[in-house]
């Protein structure tokens, strides 16, 4: 029985997401003891640093998304069951931390698939769910982290996954969330749904939340630990509170942030 973890990083005008999953790669080898392999495309494997990875895997990225008006190299996450050399795969983000050996637990407790559906941030972090729209209320599953075996369900979940993203529209017309940027989470979140036959599976659910830094939120990296600088608005004046992040994993949102913490 193999296990591992599976990148993907397609690199934009912006930023280096190469760079995010070799950060990526270090923690995962050094915190979980897991091989990992780079899904990239043929223009963003030139920064890729060959002796780091066990494997890469070169694709066509599709450049068919935009996020704020700038190229979003997303597509094609649907992959992920077809290009996994491993049994047991973890499927991360590149720009999530990995700062603990938690994550290895998942490979223990889950049946064959299992994702985030719960959220919170660093600061003020209660629990809450994100919705893919205010008038059907269907709660969000998150692509950031996620575990699967080789199964005939999960295979009909990417299989899936693909079918939602070559029809993102229909599905956005059905849901009513907006077209402007198409997201994994809003496709996984569907998919999910269409192969479950619309019930809820809890086995499905990683059992805690995913920790989100906000990108109003600071972060920095001292070499042996994570502080975060949070302006706390009181009585009008920004109070400077600093917090240290400590064997708890996590999600970077602000990549302009994260390509700062990992230099």
């Amino acid at each position: 029985m193999t296990r591992g973890v599976l990148l993907f990083a397609f690199n934009s005008t912006e930023y280096n997401y190469v760079k995010m999953a070799e950060f990526t790669t270090r923690k995962a080898k050094h915190l979980l003891n897991l091989p990992c392999t780079l899904v990239t495309d043929k223009s963003s494997v030139i920064d890729a640093s060959t002796e780091l990875f066990d494997q890469i895997l070169i694709i066509d990225s599709d450049s068919d998304n935009q996020i704020d008006g700038r190229t979003w190299l997303n597509k094609g996450r649907y992959r992920a069951y077809e290009l996994s050399p491993y049994d047991e795969t973890l499927l991360l983000d590149v720009d999530y931390v990995i700062n603990s050996d938690k994550l290895n637990l998942l490979f223990d407790i889950m049946d064959d698939f299992m994702c985030h559906e719960t959220i919170s941030y660093l600061i003020h972090g209660h629990n809450r769910h994100e919705y893919l729209s205010e008038k059907l209320s269907l709660p969000t599953l998150w692509a950031t982290v996620i575990v699967f075996k080789k199964t005939n369900r999960v295979k009909q979940i990417f299989e899936c996954l693909k079918m939602v993203q070559e029809n993102y529209e229909h599905y956005a017309n059905i849901h009513k969330f907006s077209t402007d940027s198409y997201r994994n989470d809003y496709a996984l979140t569907i998919a999910c749904r269409i192969v479950n036959g619309h019930t809820y599976i809890k086995s499905d659910i990683i059992p805690w939340n995913l920790l989100h830094i906000h990108p109003k939120t600071k972060i920095y990296n001292s070499n042996t630990e994570y502080i975060v600088l949070n302006d706390n608005w009181q009585r009008g004046k920004i109070k400077k509170e600093y917090v240290t992040i400590k064997d708890i994993d996590f999600h970077v949102i602000d990549k302009t942030n994260f390509m700062e913490l990992i230099k």
